[in-house]
Parts: C-alpha cells; sequence; structure tokens
C-alpha cells in the first residue's frame, strides 16, 4: 500500500468518527426539557453550565477532525496534480483551504470564546461582566463562520468527486454519491431549506451526516485497497 493511499485513510476514517461522535459529551447530559441546540441563549447558558469541559471536549473533536480532513484533502490535491487535473488540483486546493480553516475558526469560538464570555456573564459581582447580547453575539459570530465554511466543505466535495467520476481516483459510484451529495447541499442551501447557519437540523443535520459518512468511506476504502489513483503515487 502506498504511504499517501494509508495516511488518507487513516485521516478520513478518524476524522469521520470524530464529527460522528464530536457531540456525544455533551448530549449525554443534555437536560431532557432542553431543545439541541439551544432555542435561546439562556438555555445556551444553562447548557454550558452543565457540560462543563465536555463542552471544550466537544469543539476539540471537532478541531481535529477538521485538521485531518484538510490534511486527507491536501494528499488528494497532491495526487490529482500527478495525475494531470492541473486546473482541478489546485482550484481543489483553493476551497479545501477556505472551508476547513473558516469551519475551524467556527469550532474554536464556540468552543472556547462563547464558554468564556458565559463564565463572564456569571461572574458575581463586577460591572464587567458579560450581558446575555454579548453571549449571543459571540454565538453570532461562529456562525458567521460556519456557514460559509460548511458550504465551502460541499463544494470542495462536488470538487475532489469530479475524478472519481472519470475513474482517476477512488470509484465511480463515489463520484456519482459526492457529486448528488454536494448538489442537493449547495441547492438546499440557497434555497434556504438548511436554514440561515445551517440550523435546520432536519435538513442540514442529514445532509452533514451523509457527508462525514461518505468522508469515512473513502477512508475506509483507502485502507483496503492498494492504489487509489490510476497514476503511480510514489516517488
Amino acid at each position: 500500500m502506498d504511504r499517501h493511499t494509508k495516511w488518507i485513510g487513516v485521516a478520513l476514517v478518524v476524522g469521520g468518527l470524530l464529527m460522528f461522535t464530536r457531540m456525544a459529551p455533551v448530549l449525554a447530559v443534555l437536560p431532557e426539557d432542553m431543545a439541541f441546540p439551544p432555542a435561546t441563549t439562556q438555555d445556551m447558558v444553562r447548557l454550558a453550565v452543565i457540560t462543563g469541559a465536555r463542552w471544550q471536549l466537544s469543539h476539540m473533536m471537532g478541531l481535529l477532525a477538521v485538521l485531518l480532513f484538510g490534511i486527507a484533502y491536501g494528499w488528494h490535491v497532491m495526487l490529482l496534480i500527478r495525475a494531470g487535473w492541473r486546473s482541478l488540483g489546485p482550484g481543489l486546493a483553493v476551497t479545501a483551504l477556505l472551508a476547513f480553516p473558516l469551519f475551524g475558526i467556527a469550532l474554536v469560538i464556540d468552543g472556547f470564546a462563547v464558554p468564556a464570555t458565559i463564565a463572564d456573564h456569571l461572574a458575581a459581582g463586577g460591572t464587567g461582566a458579560a450581558t446575555l447580547e454579548q453571549v449571543a453575539a459571540t454565538h453570532r459570530l461562529a456562525l458567521r463562520f460556519f456557514a460559509p465554511g460548511v458550504f465551502l466543505m460541499f463544494v470542495t466535495m462536488g470538487i475532489l468527486s469530479a475524478p472519481m467520476l472519470h475513474r482517476e481516483i477512488h470509484a465511480r459510484w463515489l463520484g456519482v454519491a459526492g457529486q448528488l451529495i454536494a448538489v442537493v447541499a449547495v441547492t438546499a442551501y440557497l434555497t434556504g431549506l438548511t436554514g440561515p447557519h445551517w440550523n435546520e437540523l432536519q435538513v442540514a443535520g442529514t445532509l452533514m451526516l451523509v457527508a462525514f459518512a461518505w468522508h469515512l468511506i473513502i477512508g475506509a476504502r483507502a485502507l483496503i485497497v492498494k492504489r487509489i489513483a490510476a497514476v503511480p503515487q510514489s516517488g
């Protein structure tokens, strides 16, 4: 097995599993009378208090997953350029370099800046304590990065799927699946079906889970097959 194939597989499998399980620490202690995500800022404050360090743990899992996805896409860019996709390879690099850092920034803000603002809000005394509006504003800032990051992630999936359709990398059926997921997700976002910040869980949540499953399957397949590209990968 080529070393790039192996590490692409490891990165995508671990990243996919982290994305699937990253909310488990929070959901494990979610009160029965609270919706998820929290419907109000007061509920978000309450959840942050209940979860404690679980909140940061959940977002650290997401950050590691985003990093691993970014690494895997970087290796794919290299393979595509070697395979002769001189325009698509750099194009994939640009969208991936936009999508995953934006996603990561959103996770940093929501995972660390939001609970810090909540702690300041709850601090006893002190005239400089953050207000609920400041808590809400910090959360909205995270969403401003999250929405374009997820949108570009689906665009990136669509680009990566193109050479799969031509059997240059992976398998054609994975390319068909990736193109379908990307088109549906982008269309759903542009028509408002996913909510303004991918907060319509029945639509956006399902699409994201399917996308993470697609990445996980690609990773698992890369660990099984000897090569994932139509040209030699080592050199």
